[in-house]
């Protein structure tokens, strides 16, 4: 059986995206005075005591879409509600009610399920009285809270658990096998890929560039085994944001959401040049070590001609610090290709998960030291002794010589190159260590290699 699902509904700019933080305890959804920000629904666990639910957020109700996606909220609210055992009904109790909010209690007593009335931005009990006036929705006694006091959250919880009952004590649903971050610049088709993936309409899709804000996460069954698949922002030029600007928001997500995932799926729009934002991104994915699979969406529209391979030979050319990364040509409107992409993606989850044994290690290090040596240009000799894995998720190698300082950026990436091509890792970013053998006087040396050296530890789009 699933947990149940309480839905947060209401007007533009009551403290919707705000009572989810504050009730899942830490920040999900994107808070901002401009109203509109919320378009989607973004869902999180809540655990309290002797229960837990889904919370869901919901866009506001009647808002003036500047992006003309008026109709697609509505239908995405209209969702929440009809899915949810529960609805919470969130009021500015010191400006309500106005008539939008009558609005709204008319359309939840459409839908005939249980609703508790929120009264929201109610920061001391000196401004409850404020809450009387609500008693004219029709949902009886209002709850009265402060998000931004962190006021009022535990009787909430308490009301709602009783609401639900025995359904909140149902076990949580287990842990995805697998984190899936679907980046991207604008309009590259991630929330349609998302949707096709869902099998229904679980995000907003419009030609609209700009439309998804926030990071969403969808999970889903694939093969039988449980998948998050996380919905991010489509990401501009920083040079066209500003501090205040809501993408700016978005971009801080959508980062968060590589840093979390087990593989990311970087979408390339087939039929644009690749550009500043795709390498500015597939830099961001090689410094966090993820695996990654670029995904080159819209195939059907490029034509009879496109070449695959070809494709692929560009792709490796454009990111060469990735260039053991698989390509998947795809389409997200048609499902091209999508089910045989989600299947690589779990197998780069196994592969960046593989332990390799010391002896067979070393076995491949010395028949690449065979090949080449970590010599240097100066007259000082280097050695290598021996090589150990100390993690995975990524995999991480140290690489024990003699001089580590004079084991060039050169000879780092020919090793990783060598060894991804003799063991089962090679599709996936590899983490080296280079470190002074406990014999030298260079012990307490180390040097941290990447498969893109020089590049900046955290750089940004």
């Amino acid at each position: 059986m699933t947990l149940p699902s309480v839905a947060i509904v209401g007007r533009p700019n009551v403290g919707k995206s705000s009572l989810l933080n504050f009730l899942a305890g830490r920040r999900i959804a994107i808070v901002d005075s401009t109203a509109g920000v919320t378009r989607d629904r973004l869902a999180a666990l809540v655990e309290h005591d002797w229960g837990r639910f889904e919370l869901i957020d919901t866009g506001g109700y009647g808002v003036g879409d500047n992006a003309g996606l008026t109709i697609e909220i509505q239908s995405q609210i209209e969702r929440a509600i009809e899915a949810a055992a529960l609805i919470l009904f969130v009021v500015d109790a010191r400006r309500g009610p106005l008539p939008l909010d009558h609005a709204v209690a008319t359309m939840l007593r459409r839908f005939n399920k249980p609703v508790l009335l929120v009264a929201n931005k109610l920061d001391s009990p000196a401004l409850d009285p404020l809450s009387v006036d609500l008693f004219a929705l029709g949902f009886g006694e209002p709850l009265p809270v402060s998000c931004l006091q962190h006021r009022g959250r535990d009787p909430l919880l308490k009301s709602i658990l009783e609401k639900l009952g025995a359904a909140s004590t149902e076990p949580p649903p287990p842990a995805p096998e697998l984190k899936l971050a679907v980046i991207g610049k604008r309009n590259a088709g991630k929330s349609t890929l998302v949707n096709t993936l869902a099998g229904q309409p679980r995000v907003i899709v419009s030609p609209m560039p700009g439309t998804t804000r926030d990071s969403i996460d969808v999970r889903l069954e694939f093969d039988q085994r449980a998948v998050l698949v996380i919905d991010t922002a489509g990401v501009r030029k920083r040079s066209r944001m500003t501090a205040d600007d809501l993408e700016f928001y978005s971009l801080h997500r959508a980062q968060r959401s590589i840093r979390r995932a087990d593989v990311v799926l970087l979408l390339i729009d087939a039929t644009l040049e690749i550009g500043d934002v795709d390498q500015k991104l597939a830099a961001y994915v090689a410094a966090q070590f993820k695996p990654v699979i670029f995904g080159v969406n819209k195939w059907d529209l490029v034509g009879p001609r496109a070449n695959a391979a070809d494709y692929a030979a560009y792709i490796t050319k454009c990111f060469p610090q990735l260039e053991f990364a698989p390509v998947a040509c795809m389409s997200a409107t048609t499902g091209t290709n999508l089910d045989e992409t989600m299947r690589l993606a779990l197998a780069l989850h196994s592969q960046a998960g593989t332990r390799l044994g010391t002896g067979p290690l070393n076995q491949v290090v010395e028949e690449i030291l065979k090949r080449r040596g970590p010599g240097s240009r100066s007259a000082a000799p280097v050695k290598a002794y021996y090589a150990t894995q100390i993690e995975v998720h990524p995999p991480t190698f140290v690489l024990f010589v003699n001089q580590p300082k004079l084991v060039s950026a050169e000879y780092r990436r020919f090793f990783l190159r060598q060894l991804r091509q003799r063991t089962v890792l090679a599709q996936t970013p590899i983490r080296l260590l280079v470190r002074g053998h406990h014999g030298t006087r260079h012990n307490r040396q180390s040097k941290e290699s990447t498969d893109s050296p020089g590049a900046p530890p955290q750089p940004s789009p």
